[in-house]
């Protein structure tokens, strides 16, 4: 018998499965959550104007990527302002793309 309390972090042995949203990742967002919006945009993100966890009053973020349509045939290259809150703490699955 165990008189005693016994706690295994395991947590502390994975390695990360998620990362903060970045370059290469795809991002749907609403009408109502960029600017001049016109229907929703699914977007594959190729540059973050900033890091929104380095700016905390930051209320717009410009996102530059590739319009994805709804068959994932690429579209055109789009600059896009998005409110930070929706970009704000994303996570994102799997390890980080590169290149």
């Amino acid at each position: 018998m165990i008189d005693h309390d016994v706690r295994i972090e395991i947590d502390l042995f994975l390695p990360a499965t998620d990362h903060a949203l970045g370059a290469g990742d795809i991002l749907r967002i609403a009408q109502t959550d960029y600017c001049y919006g016109n229907g929703p945009l699914t977007l594959r993100i190729t540059r973050l104007g900033a890091d929104p966890a380095a700016y905390p009053a930051l209320e717009w973020l410009g996102l530059t990527g590739v319009e994805l349509t709804p068959d994932g045939a690429e579209g055109d290259v789009r600059h896009v302002l998005v409110r930070a809150d929706v970009i704000r703490g994303v996570r994102v699955p799997g390890p980080p793309r590169t290149g």
